[in-house]
């Protein structure tokens, strides 16, 4: 069944934007009492029929829906990478897998300081259609790791790194499920050794990811497959 995205719902109805009604009407050739599913990026998938198939503005009915439930939660804080495509893959596979929040941060040997929230935001956008996920992913600015160190978070928080000499566990060994986790992940030349530390001052458990050496996006998807797999 085709999939649009729209927050504009109003009592039993849905107005999708130019672009999905362009893609229903003149893409699909959808036709009035056609069944089709939205979603609203909230976590509600919406089973409707087409009431208006107009390339600007189409109209969609519900006829029922179904809210997206989870009892645990996952959000990451990533230095983004130097290479904006292995960023934008990571973006695309975390909106799959099911994140609920992306917070990028700007650490001590960030290699990347500017990024484009329109084409991320398209991207999380077309990975979350593309997956039936019907909850969007909060996207952060780009912002300084101390920043994410000292907000307020209620649940778990770990910070991975490579240091040897700083003791950490495996994730699975200290992780608590069914709770919220957040988890800081550095960029190509790890977190600073003072960035760990204060981190860890903050109430971070330091982790690591396994055994290998992973790159910052292969580590960020390791760390947010691996707790929906231990909430299993």
């Amino acid at each position: 069944m085709h999939l649009f995205y729209s927050t504009s719902v109003n009592g039993n109805a849905i107005l999708l934007d130019k672009d999905e009604s362009r893609h229903l009407a003149k893409v699909l050739r959808l036709n009035i009492g056609d069944e089709v599913i939205s979603i609203d990026g909230k976590g509600t998938k919406y089973f409707c029929e087409v009431a208006l198939n107009h390339d600007k503005k189409s109209l969609l009915t519900i006829r029922s829906k179904e809210v997206q439930k989870k009892d645990f939660g996952i959000e990451l804080g990533v230095a983004p990478t130097k290479n904006l495509n292995r960023w934008e893959w990571f973006l695309e596979k975390a909106t799959e897998l099911g994140i609920d929040a992306i917070h990028p941060i700007q650490s001590y040997h960030s290699e990347r300081k500017i990024l484009k929230r329109d084409r991320q935001e398209r991207i999380l956008v077309a990975a979350m259609k593309q997956s039936y996920k019907s909850k969007l992913p909060h996207l952060s600015d780009l912002t300084p790791l101390k920043e994410i160190i000292n907000s307020e978070f209620e649940g778990q928080k770990f910070v991975a790194h490579c240091y040897d000499d700083i003791p950490k566990q495996n994730l699975k060994a200290c992780f608590t499920t069914k709770k919220k986790a957040l988890i800081l992940i550095g960029p190509e030349g790890d977190f600073s050794r003072q960035e760990v530390e204060q981190a860890i001052s903050k109430g971070f458990e330091p982790i690591n990811l396994g055994k290998s050496r992973l790159r910052t996006e292969t580590a960020a998807i390791i760390a947010c497959h691996s707790i929906h797999l231990l909430n299993e």
